[in-house]
Parts: C-alpha cells; structure tokens; sequence
C-alpha cells in the first residue's frame, strides 16, 4: 500500500522532471473568501484593513492584498466553507450557492491582481503561475456537509477546479466523527464527543464516509484530515494508503508536545508521511502552548511554535513540511514575545514580529525567518510547494473514468 504512494509520487516527480522544482511554501490552509462565511470579516480582501490589529484576532478581519502578495508562500490553499454554526441548517442547494459564491469570489479576486496572483486549476497552472513571479491560488473545501451526498458531487467540484476537499469540519456529520475540542466549538459536537467518550471505534467513517473518501479520489482531489476524530482518521488513512494517493493534513500540531484532542500523534504523522502525505504545521494559539510549558519558552509564542515545527521536522525525516495558517478561521495565532502582549519589554532592534506576534499574513515570512535564525530547519518547509503540486498530480493521474 506505502509502496504504490511512493510509486505515484515518483511517477508523477518523473513526470514533471523537465521542469526545475517549484520554489517557496505552500500555505495548506487559508480562508481568502472568509468574509462569505462569517460576516464579521468585513467587505473582502481589498477594503481597508482594522487599526490597530493584534495576534488575537479570531474574530477580526485578517487578510489583505498587499500583504498578501508580501514574500511567502507561492502557493495558496484558498478553502471555501460554511459558517459552522449554520451547516446543518442548510440544504444542498443552498450549500452548494455558497461555496461557489466563495469560490468565484476568490477567481474574480485574482483574476483583478493577476499581476500578483492566479488561480491554478492545474499542477502544471500553478507551476506556470509561480514560474511568472506571482503566487499561485488553488481551491479548496473545509466540510463536506451537503456538497457530497451524491455520487457525482465530487467530480463536479474537481471540474470546478477544487483540489482539496476536507470532509469532516468542526463536527460529526454523515461522513464521520470530528474530533472533539475544549471552549465554545465544543458545543458544535456535543453529541459527538458524548459518544467520544463511551464509545470512539462508533466514530470512525461511516458508510457514507467511506464512499465520500472513494469518490473523492475517484475525482481526482485531494483529501484533507484535518478535523477528522483518531477512528475516522485511521479509516481514512486506509482507504487512502490501499488506493495509493497520499493525502494532507492541513493544519496540524503535535500531541506529543501539547495533549490535545485536536493534534497528531507521532504514530498517526508517520503514518500520513509513509503514504506519502504533507502536513500543514499551524500556530493557532488556541492548540500550541505545549504541555506542560516548556522553561524559559515565552508562553504561546514563536518559541512555541518551534518546539512543534522541531517535532514534525524530526518526525518527517527532513522530508517536506508545509504551513497551514488557517487565516480567517476564527483562531488567534502565536503572541509576541516583547511588548505589553509579550513576556519581556522589548529591546533595541526589536521586529514586527517580535512585538506583534502573527498579527499578519505578512508576517509569516519574517517567522520562518525567525525559526531558522534559531537553529530551526527551514529546507522542508521550502521543498512543500513542490510536494504539494506532486500530490495533486498523483491525485489527478489516479482518477478514474465517470
């Protein structure tokens, strides 16, 4: 089963082997068309951005173009989703006109700065659009609640262009079990993490779940992971690894450094890396800090996050390791470490970065940045954007005919 990932892969490396590797990072996991699903991100993109904008800002317009187009990734995982605490009350119709509103949102936007951005329907798209100097755009869709109840759903959105699909969002649905998470979300899943409790082999995929993850592949699309519980997690690792197509995990952190019922285990992060799956690492505050705290490391900050980044460094073997944002996701994202929000006052020299924390998207750079400048390895996060658009290829060239 790992071998015929490892085939695919290499078939599809061989088959783009005319071509220099794609340079720079992807970005697993960002909402450009957030404002769609939850009203309180504002007008879109290019309205003016809030004063004043700090880490902690779930709730609070996150992304612009300008910084945007700051040095970064080169490849964007833009995912359409639906407000989590409508989902269930809407009908495939409805669904459907949702996401592809976020979805001709996201076009209509690139195709306005396509000197800096484009959205690549393609692997070979998107190498050509990172090639020209602009960053690359691929569609995605966080919960497949009421886009994948039919036997031709899938493939429709692969026609749409959509690359990645995450079944299971932020609770259990007909495909599966969610995982199950502390604060306010929790009340999304309630039901689900009762029977967490008394019995977690029942949340695993259902029948229809199963189906979902084939269709998926049939179609050409990628699946993500992420949010699945551990049962359903494993089954559709299974399903992937027997067909060969490696999958993602878009936005992920380690529960070997925080014990949290929404990171990854070490036996679960070999197991997505030997079927040839990318992780997208994340500095959502809400699931960082490690447990117990680790000395001298300022609390929720970039020394946080680097004991994750240093985990899946280790753990991946050196192999590629993308990023996963989840801008406009409703989370905070990594502290400063000097300043008012931060643990020390700050000293001469001191960077956005240091007295901000992750406060915006342009700032992701300067993080990685920051990480190497520490001792941190960066050479497998600059070799995710060419894994990315291997898998896709994988993906594409193993779908079926209708």
């Amino acid at each position: 089963m790992r071998l015929a990932s490892g085939v695919l892969l290499l078939a599809a490396s061989l088959a783009l082997a005319e071509d220099p590797p794609t340079p720079g990072y992807v970005d697993l996991h960002i909402h450009l068309a957030g404002h769609l699903a939850v009203p309180v991100y504002g007008r879109g993109l290019d309205a003016p951005l809030p004063r004043g904008r700090t880490h902690a800002h779930g709730l609070v317009r996150q992304l612009g173009t300008d910084e945007l187009a700051a040095p970064g990734p080169s490849v964007l995982v833009s995912l359409a989703y639906a407000n989590p605490f409508t989902a269930e009350l809407e009908s495939r119709a409805s669904m459907a006109a949702h996401i592809e509103r976020q979805l001709a949102y996201v076009d209509g936007w690139a195709a306005q700065h396509a000197d800096r951005f484009a959205v690549a329907r393609t692997p070979r798209e998107a190498r050509d659009i990172v090639a020209s100097g602009r960053k690359a755009v691929v569609h995605g869709i966080e919960g497949g609640t009421g886009i994948l109840e039919e036997a031709g759903d899938a493939r429709r959105w692969a026609a749409r262009g959509v690359a990645v699909v995450t079944p299971v969002h932020l609770a259990d649905n007909s495909f599966g079990g969610a995982w199950c998470q502390a604060g306010a979300l929790s009340l999304l899943n309630l039901p689900g993490c009762r029977k967490e409790r008394s019995a977690p082999v029942a949340r695993g995929l259902t029948a229809a779940g199963r189906a979902a993850i084939v269709r998926l592949a049939d179609a050409g699309v990628i699946v993500d992971l992420a949010h699945l519980s551990r049962a359903a997690l494993s089954d559709a690792l299974g399903i992937l690894e027997s067909r060969g197509v490696p999958p993602v995990y878009t936005h992920v952190t380690a529960l070997a450094v925080r014990d949290d019922p929404t990171a990854m285990s070490d036996t679960e992060a070999r197991r997505l890396t030997a079927a040839g799956g990318l992780m997208g690492v994340t500095a959502n505050l809400g699931h960082m800090p490690p447990r117990p705290a680790v000395p001298g490391n300022c609390r929720g900050s970039l020394d946080d996050f680097r004991v994750h980044w240093d985990h899946f460094v280790d753990l991946v073997g050196g192999g590629p390791l993308g990023w996963g944002s989840d801008f406009q996701g409703g989370v905070d994202h990594l502290r400063p470490r000097f300043g008012p929000r931060g643990c020390a006052p700050a000293p001469p020299g001191a960077t956005a970065l240091d007295t901000l924390g992750l406060a915006r998207a342009d700032l992701v750079e300067p993080m990685f940045q920051a990480l190497a400048a520490a001792g941190s390895d960066r050479r497998p996060l600059d070799a995710s954007a060419e894994r990315f658009l291997e898998l896709w290829a994988v993906a594409q060239a193993s779908a079926t005919r209708p």
